[in-house]
């Protein structure tokens, strides 16, 4: 979307066929009875730190986390579509109480005052040197298939380890061997250099800052796809719905095919679809590794009946099939009386949790979490919309994703004129940020052509 935009108000002709989805996929959001909901946590990342760079055909998606050299780039973009604010600290629920987050926010002051600090501290302080598996080493080439868990017990010791091994079976219903350390956030695990760890747990100075988030002005991320669609429009960009049914060789680039029969010639084509998707019209013979599963209810609460403003909760709780639960409208800062409210949770977890309810019951268990977490003094507080599960839709970080997202780009660099986005491009590579700089970069070799 960002290319086809820049693209069409330097002139050219661009067509965006959607092939039957809409444009901006996740991040579009969905309106659910007159109330624009995002799906889950999504929010903006503007961290700037190091030197930013400004030439974005020095981006590198296969150099992880490259796009942080652009964070200021990627902000003034945002800014363009959308006011962002910041977002109040997310939350931890462990052993029946709220901390600040050290997972997703490195919100590391928790070690030092928590009733587990004694276990902590001993295990970090006694922690042999990592040596190669140092955590500082996981963008080395020799680091990129080494486990998350070997990595963890590393940097991390046994007793932490074991509630992010506990977050990521919740999330993914796997271990964390299977998870490739260098892609650790890919599952929202942290990575920490046992010396910050050591500090906090000693209630010095850790080094490392909180990581913040931003939100759009009215609570709903979508508004930045929503605006930019707007913005594509107005450049003159041709938005076809329909599915597409075939691309094949032309003798002027590419020639794709829709179903209800049109047909265009370009010489380039941009891919942004989801991998198994791509695969197909590329020729590739076999389906990509399935994800992880989500299940995602989205509901609404009267401000007045929150008994805790959280802008997210991650839940390291076992005995909860939750294991996050999201408020747009306390993330942006609204003064709505009702506020959104997302909650994520694995099916086959809850399933295994829940196993003698129906699926009926399970939400109703689900539900009644609310109270046990104490977002709401009734379950019947939440007035739940509807409820979406995706099978298989979450990446699962392991080395056959990365087979197979290797073999994606091997067979793309057959086809002249196809060029790959996000998730095609690689892992890890499909966040805001990276996608706004595919864009620009596309856009940029396009001009030039």
């Amino acid at each position: 979307m960002v290319a086809a935009r820049e693209l069409a108000a330097q002139g050219q002709s661009v067509v965006m066929l959607s092939d039957g989805k809409r444009p901006g996929a996740h991040f579009t959001g969905m309106r659910v009875e007159n109330h624009d909901f995002d799906i889950g946590m999504v929010l903006f990342e503007q961290v700037e730190r190091g030197e930013q760079a400004l030439d974005v055909d020095s981006y590198h998606p296969e150099q992880r986390n490259d796009c942080a050299r652009f964070a200021r780039l990627v902000s003034e973009y945002v800014e363009q579509l959308v006011d962002t604010v910041p977002v109040p600290t997310p939350s931890v629920y462990l052993d029946g109480q709220r901390h600040p987050d050290f997972v997703i926010a490195n919100r590391l002051d928790y070690f030092a005052s928590s009733e587990r600090r004694a276990d902590l501290a001993q295990a970090l302080l006694a922690l042999p040197d990592p040596g190669p598996l140092h955590a500082s080493r996981k963008l080395a080439p020799d680091y990129q298939g080494v486990g998350y868990a070997e990595a963890s017990l590393a940097n991390h010791g046994e007793p932490l380890h074991a509630l992010f091994e506990l977050l990521a079976n919740k999330i993914t219903y796997r271990s964390t061997r299977d998870i490739l350390a260098p892609w650790h956030r890919l599952a929202w695990l942290p990575l920490y250099y046992p010396q910050t760890l050591q500090a906090a747990v000693r209630g010095d100075v850790s080094g490392l800052p909180e990581y913040p988030f931003r939100a759009a002005r009215e609570g709903f991320t979508g508004a930045l796809v929503r605006e930019l669609l707007q913005a594509m429009r107005e450049a003159g960009v041709q938005v076809v719905d329909d599915n597409v049914q075939s691309l094949a060789p032309a003798a002027q680039g590419l020639s794709i095919t829709t179903g209800d029969g049109q047909q265009w010639v370009a010489p380039r084509v941009v891919m942004g679809l989801a991998q198994g998707r791509a695969g197909e019209l590329l020729g590739v013979d076999h389906a990509p590794p399935k994800g992880a599963s989500v299940c995602i209810l989205f509901g609404l609460i009267e401000r007045e009946k929150l008994r805790q403003l959280d802008s997210c909760l991650l839940v390291l709780d076992a005995e909860r099939a939750t294991y996050r639960l999201s408020n747009q409208d306390v993330a942006a800062g609204t003064e709505a009386p009702v506020c959104r409210v997302t909650v994520e949770f694995n099916p086959t977890y809850a399933a295994q949790l829940y196993s003698d309810q129906d699926d009926a019951g399970l939400l109703q268990c689900v539900s009644q979490e609310l109270v046990a977490l104490g977002v709401v003094e009734d379950a019947e507080d939440f007035r739940l919309l509807r409820r979406i599960q995706a099978d298989g839709a979450l990446p699962f970080p392991d080395q056959s994703l990365l087979d197979y997202t290797a073999l994606l780009r091997q067979t793309a660099a057959d086809w002249p004129g196809v060029e790959l986005t996000a998730g095609l491009l690689g892992m890890g590579v499909s966040s805001f940020n990276d996608q706004i700089i595919q864009g620009l970069k596309l856009a940029r070799s396009g001009s030039k052509s």
